[in-house]
């Protein structure tokens, strides 16, 4: 292990993936180009405590992506360049690090494409209720209630609520404007979990 958050250097002839938002990536409005190399603010921390430290860029492969639909509007492969620093993190989760990128084939993230990810998925538990969260908010309700239908029952459903209720409530902390569509889809799943807690509660 290299320091406490990462396991070791990584395979930079794998596939990797990464979610942008095509508008605006951060609140400067700083945008990623596509197919050019693209260099990381912060250097990568090997001594870092808490991941927010780490530094680089956050990449993964593709049966994790589902996770991180919250990023952004489309899906690009990334290709790590020959002289970049590349490390696998500890996470469960497929998470990798790179000071440098290169984005390329863009694809345009919709609610089909999103169920798609989601079909070849590989995460746990906590992650696909922060997922579920996310497809909602992204517009991606039908995609968020299957989620919901594949993976939450009576023994998980009040911690898929707490989850909820967290992820929602860091994105209101975040300032996120809210458009309608994301006010109403989070409503739809939300009375979906609190019924299935109704249900739960009669059958007992």
């Amino acid at each position: 292990m290299l320091g406490k958050l990462f396991e070791c250097e990584a395979d930079k002839n794998k596939k990797y993936y990464r979610v942008i938002q095509t508008i605006k990536e951060y609140r400067d409005e700083k945008r990623f180009p596509i197919d050019e190399v693209v260099i990381a603010d912060k250097e990568i921390d090997l001594n870092a405590t808490e991941s927010m430290q780490m530094g680089g860029f956050c990449v993964s492969t593709y049966n994790y992506t589902f996770r991180w639909l919250i990023r952004g509007d489309t899906l690009c492969e990334v290709i790590i360049p020959e002289d970049s620093k590349f490390y696998k993190t500890v996470s469960d989760n497929d998470v990798y690090v790179c000071e440098k990128m290169i984005l390329t084939n863009p694809k345009k993230i919709d609610d089909n494409f999103a169920m798609e990810l989601y079909k070849v998925s590989s995460l746990n538990d906590i992650s696909y209720f922060r997922a579920m969260t996310a497809c909602a908010i992204c517009g991606y309700i039908n995609t968020a209630l299957k989620v919901c239908e594949d993976r939450i029952n009576p023994q998980n459903v009040e911690i898929a609520i707490k989850e909820f209720e967290a992820f929602c409530k860091r994105r209101e902390e975040e300032k996120y404007v809210k458009n309608p569509l994301e006010t109403e889809n989070v409503k739809i799943l939300y009375d979906k979990l609190k019924k299935l807690v109704k249900e739960t509660i009669t059958y007992e």
